[in-house]
């Protein structure tokens, strides 16, 4: 004769995993939604932000505030890179790189807002323009760290206030 018992406890136990991995694949569903509606929130701050740029500098504006996407970096291109290399910069070299959005417009400068200062980062996630303007950036860019950030250009240069 068999024990019902143990048949009735795996029969429980392998429902319970069941739950287990159906509500586990729920929450990576949710939280990778959150997380691409939030990346794509932030593509689109950065083509804003990167339009009123153009337009106070067009204005003739020396300061201007910007007030998203936080964390983000404001650069001007070409500019140099660190190139290769994996760990802790060992073995990078510094080259003048330009985003492919830039060269593929064939312009030769742009400024562009980017998740990362990687003319790769600015491909994938970032937004550009060129900059007709011939401005440049003090550090070729700059990190926006607390909004509204507020910049300052004075003889065609950017600098952070």
């Amino acid at each position: 004769m068999r024990n019902k018992k143990g048949f009735l406890l795996a029969s429980e136990t392998l429902k319970i995993i069941i739950a287990v991995i159906c509500i586990g694949f729920l929450v990576y569903f949710l939280v990778s939604l959150y997380l691409t509606s939030k990346s794509s929130k932030d593509l689109e701050f950065a083509k804003e932000s990167l339009n009123y740029l153009n337009d106070e500098i067009k204005n003739g504006k020396t300061e201007i505030e910007i007030y998203n996407p936080k964390s983000w970096v404001i650069g001007i291109w070409p500019h140099e890179v660190d190139v290769g290399g994996i760990i802790l910069g060992i073995g990078t070299t510094r080259e003048e790189r330009i985003p492919k959005a830039c060269s593929n417009m064939g312009w030769e400068n742009c400024i562009c807002i980017c998740k990362n200062d990687n003319p790769d980062e600015c491909d994938n996630n970032g937004a550009c323009l060129e900059n007709t303007f011939e401005i440049d950036i003090v550090e070729k860019s700059i990190k926006i760290e607390e909004v509204p950030f507020k910049i300052k250009i004075e003889n065609s240069i950017i600098f952070e206030e």
